[in-house]
């Protein structure tokens, strides 16, 4: 698993803060941050998240709800926004993370509390 994979899903398992996961995300390149960007996008549209549970993530996303990549998840349907979000100029990488990573977080939660309940062979749901 490399250091991408990690961090993403130690966040959605709470093993990482917000400050954590942001702190890391700040201090990489913007070559770096796109690339996690795209990895976190792939790691999205796995978890499929539905449209409650995208609105859910959005009410506890630690964002304005007025932002752009904000926006984008509350009008379009996810494989849309998801399209739109790279399009995005590099002013909106940070807040885009940041969305993303609420919206993985719930959705692979949802998951794990539900298919994944009685334990599952997805190694990333199983980090120490």
């Amino acid at each position: 698993m490399t250091d991408i994979e990690l961090n993403i899903n130690k966040y959605a398992q709470n093993k990482l803060t917000d400050t954590d996961i942001m702190d890391w995300f700040d201090q990489l390149d913007l070559s770096s941050q796109k690339e996690i960007r795209d990895k976190l996008m792939m790691f999205m549209q796995q978890s499929h998240p539905t449209d409650e549970l995208i609105s859910n993530a959005i009410q506890t996303a630690p964002i304005k709800g007025t932002l752009t990549p904000v926006i984008l998840f509350k009008t379009q349907t996810f494989n849309i926004a998801i399209s739109k979000i790279v399009n995005l100029p590099d002013s909106e990488l940070r807040k885009s993370f940041i969305i993303m990573l609420s919206i993985f977080k719930t959705a692979d939660t949802y998951r794990r509390e539900t298919d994944c309940k009685n334990g599952c062979t997805h190694e990333w749901h199983n980090l120490k």
